[in-house]
Parts: structure tokens; C-alpha cells; sequence
């Protein structure tokens, strides 16, 4: 699965990531008048699995990988509010609309090939300034209430076009699924869970698997690390899930604690039983006290939670 991200402002003007400012290591955003498509921000697993509803194909994930998206929209917005603030700053009485164009003409310095001297400093110290400006008016910090920062956001209008893709196993040349947010989780105490439907969709649907998960129990986790495309000189031309195999450590409510190894990547894929059947869906690994992966120090959400979460779609469904 990826998340992909398309940024546009209120005048029409698309925005992509260019940079990253001297002083603070920042990002910035330039503009275009070309839509390039979307950008690929995020990635995880996701799976297929029978619904209550029929009248579309549901899809499990985790919402740390559906929202892979917001550091960069809330960054974009940070950044083109301050810019409007500081052209109103900068503009020595005049017309702000015209320095605040100006300013987007400066920025777009960083796109451009073979910058002279002269125009390699302004755009850097542009940039630079754009960014103290927000720090000393527009952040948190300075602006608890976040008043300030919202009037100079509304100004722009930072709208985000967020899409998921579903790509099935097999050659990169097969077109993705691309689908839609159906519920993801926003209450603290909810699950890392999210759910994607596909409108028509025909695809295998994986089941729950309605006998409980028990300690020590064999276990295979399947998903899509990135790790196996270090190892894998073909990666980049099709699609294929891995299957780690493992065993259950500890079974508790909410969540499963399984030895197979996780890593990056195999967010949002099943734990499934040695029957085929879904016993939970991945959403974390461990860590060290550095901050080093624990690969077979993982956790998966229970089915118990994904039917909370979602009991319109999960509560009555068993395997047949």
C-alpha cells in the first residue's frame, strides 16, 4: 500500500516539497502550475477481509499509515502562513499581494538549475526569514492560541489531495487499486486501525478466524518490509509479500505480542493462523533504549478491537 500526497493553495497554484531551509533544516514548499501527480509519502501493508457489507471490498490497515501524510501538509501550512505574514511584514506599507508573489517567485529559486551567487543567497535567506517568522510569531510558542496562525493560514488555503493505493501481488505494470478512507481511528483510545474501501472491487477476501489465539501458538505474519528489497535486486518490478513465521508470546486484550520478525513496511498486514484465518492485524514493533528495532518484539491488534472499532462492518463476521 502507499500513500500518496498532492498539495495545491487557494490561488491554484500546486506545491511541492523543494528544500530544506539553511538555518533551521526546515522544509520548503515551491509552486507550480502543473499538476505532477501524486508524491509518495507513506507505505504500509493492508489486506482484503470479509465484511458485513458486500458493496465494496473493505481493506485493514493501521492509521500511523494512513495518516503518513499530515507532517507534510501541517509543515506546508506552517509555511506558506508565514510567508504570508512576512510579506505583510516586508512590503513597507505597499502592496503585500505583490511582495507576497514576489516572495513565491524567490522561493521557486529552489527549482531552478545552475542558481548564481546572487540569487543562491536571496532564496536562502528568504527562506530562512520565512521560518523565523513563523517561530517568532506563528508557532505554539508564540502563538498559544493559534489565532494568528489560523487568520494568515485562511489566507492561503493549504488543500491537500491524499490518495491510497492498493497494489495487488505481481508486476508493477498492473494498475493499483485506489481507494478510499472509510473509517480511521481519531479517539486516543481507539486502535491503530483504518479502513479502505474499493468501490467494485472483486478480490479474495481473507477471514477472522473465529477460534481465539492461545500462547505459543504458530503464527505467519505477511506484509511488504522494505527490508526485503534490499536482498531482492528485482524488487522494483513487482509487488510480493513476505511471510515471517513466528509464534504467539503473550495474549492479551487488546493487543497480540508475536516473536516473527517485523520491521518497517509491515504495518497494517495480518497475523495469520496456521488455518489461513486473520488472528490480528500488525501495528507496532518494539524498540530499544537507543531507539534500535526489536524485529521480533512485535505487536498486532486483536480481532476483538478491530470489531469494536468497526461493528457495522466486523461484529458478527466469522470464518465459514
Amino acid at each position: 500500500m502507499n500513500v500518496g500526497l498532492k498539495l495545491r493553495l487557494k490561488s491554484g497554484a500546486w506545491v511541492q516539497l523543494a528544500d530544506l531551509c539553511p538555518k533551521y533544516h526546515y522544509p520548503v514548499f515551491s509552486t507550480t502550475t502543473e499538476d505532477k501527480g501524486y508524491r509518495v509519502v507513506g507505505f504500509g501493508s493492508s489486506f482484503p477481509v470479509r465484511a458485513a457489507k458486500t458493496d465494496r471490498a473493505y481493506f485493514l490497515t493501521n492509521r500511523h499509515v494512513v495518516d503518513s501524510c499530515d507532517p507534510i501538509i501541517k509543515e506546508c501550512e506552517r509555511f506558506y502562513a508565514a510567508m504570508r505574514l512576512y510579506a505583510e511584514q516586508t512590503s513597507a506599507g505597499s502592496d503585500f499581494e505583490k511582495r507576497y508573489r514576489e516572495l513565491l517567485s524567490i522561493i521557486n529559486l529552489s527549482t531552478k538549475k545552475d542558481l548564481s551567487t546572487g540569487e543562491r543567497a536571496i532564496y536562502q535567506s528568504t527562506a530562512d526569514a520565512i521560518w523565523d517568522t513563523y517561530e517568532a510569531y506563528l508557532s505554539v510558542k508564540a502563538d498559544p492560541s493559534r489565532l494568528l496562525f489560523q487568520k494568515y493560514l485562511a489566507q492561503v488555503v493549504v488543500e491537500p489531495d491524499i490518495g491510497y493505493f492498493l497494489h495487488a501481488p505481481g508486476p508493477v505494470t498492473q494498475p493499483a487499486l485506489q481507494a478510499q478512507l472509510y473509517k480511521v481511528a481519531r479517539v486516543e483510545s481507539d486502535p491503530d486501525l483504518a479502513v479502505l474501501a474499493v468501490p467494485g472491487a472483486t478480490t479474495t477476501l481473507m477471514e477472522f478466524d473465529p477460534i481465539p489465539p492461545s500462547e505459543g501458538q504458530e503464527i505467519q505474519v505477511i506484509g511488504y518490509p522494505t527490508a526485503s528489497e534490499q536482498i531482492d535486486v528485482d524488487a522494483s518490478r513487482y509487488y510480493s509479500p513476505t511471510f515471517n513465521t513466528g509464534r504467539i508470546s503473550r495474549v492479551a486484550p487488546r493487543i497480540l505480542q508475536v516473536d516473527a520478525p517485523i520491521t518497517t513496511g509491515n504495518s497494517g498486514g495480518p497475523v495469520v493462523s496456521q488455518r489461513g484465518k486473520v488472528l490480528g492485524v500488525v501495528a507496532v514493533r518494539a524498540l530499544s533504549e537507543r531507539g534500535g528495532e526489536l524485529p521480533n518484539f512485535g505487536g498486532a491488534i486483536t480481532l476483538q478491537s478491530v470489531q469494536s472499532f468497526a461493528p457495522e462492518l466486523f461484529d458478527k463476521i466469522s470464518s465459514r
